[in-house]
């Protein structure tokens, strides 16, 4: 499968399934209620959205990779949720201890949203879900590099666009166990 192929309803698809009438009947009161009135709307989904996408990564950047090889990890890194950061060992910024993985949503949950709102009927939102490509575990300094390049909440041009800016390249699942049976082998 090509990384433009990957999408997060691949694994777990029960989820999205279960979400998409929440997740409709979110942006349908949205759209009908003035701009003031539908934050707390817009909250709500930002949690569904959240949870929906908080069951696994579908890519790993090859700094995670190389972490995950160098310090003999025994994980795998897209069996991980969000809490489970610290897996792949702590970083020192600052004087602060960080998580060197980073749980990064390929498309920024505000701009996912806003896109989800913008459509008309239960299918389209279906469609949509099921093309989101989902999130990444990236270095601590890919993330740093990301948002000084200002894609923080916003990805000009689609995320890999973003991404290869920023110097990430990504593994997806396949990729990443083609790569782990052929570094046994070596």
């Amino acid at each position: 499968m090509k990384i433009t192929e990957s999408a997060h309803t691949h694994k777990n698809n029960h989820i999205a399934e279960a979400f998409i009438n929440v997740i409709y009947a979110y942006t349908n009161a949205i759209q009908n209620l003035p701009e003031d009135k539908s934050r707390p709307l817009k909250g709500g989904l930002d949690m569904a959205l959240r949870i929906l996408t908080g069951s696994h990564v579908t890519f790993i950047s090859e700094s995670i990779f190389r972490r995950i090889q160098e310090h003999k990890l025994n994980l795998n890194p897209f069996d991980l949720i969000w809490e489970q950061r610290h897996s792949m060992g702590p970083i020192i910024i600052n004087n602060r201890k960080h998580s060197y993985a980073v749980w990064e949503h390929t498309t920024p949950i505000r701009e996912f949203r806003e896109s989800l709102i913008s459509l008309q009927n239960k299918d389209e939102i279906a469609q949509t879900i099921n093309k989101y490509p989902g999130v990444a575990w990236i270095s601590r300094e890919e993330n740093n590099k990301l948002n000084s390049l200002g894609f923080q909440r916003k990805r000009p041009g689609g995320f890999l666009n973003c991404y290869e800016k920023a110097g990430i390249k990504l593994l997806n699942e396949e990729m990443y166990t083609k790569s782990i049976t052929k570094a046994k082998l070596h």
